[in-house]
């Protein structure tokens, strides 16, 4: 179940990428083409670099937030396994000393 989950995840993550890509790069493509035509200018390459430019930080932000938020909950999931562990060391500690006691 873990693997289809993060499976599933990671399709996502890869469709929200080329989303964050496209869309400014389709955007400034499309602008530049409008404004050729409308003054008969060449704008067109330019803004396709700086759309290509734009959707490359836009991957980069989104994928480094994604690698924060997976190392922030591997770092929960260990320290609650640290308290689980020397909570059960406790208990033992415990039981033993009594034991000891009688």
């Amino acid at each position: 179940m873990k693997n289809e989950n993060q499976a599933l995840r990671n399709i996502v993550l890869i469709s929200q990428l080329a989303i964050c890509v496209m869309v400014p790069t389709f955007l400034c493509l499309a602008f530049g083409i409008w404004l050729d035509k409308k003054f008969g200018t060449w704008f067109t390459v330019p803004l396709l670099f700086i759309g290509i430019a734009a959707g490359a930080r836009n991957a980069y932000v989104m994928a480094m937030n994604t690698v924060r938020q997976d190392k922030a909950k591997k770092e929960k999931a260990d320290q609650a396994e640290i308290e689980r562990k020397v909570e059960e060391y406790r208990k033992r500690q415990e039981k033993d000393s009594s034991e000891i006691k009688r």
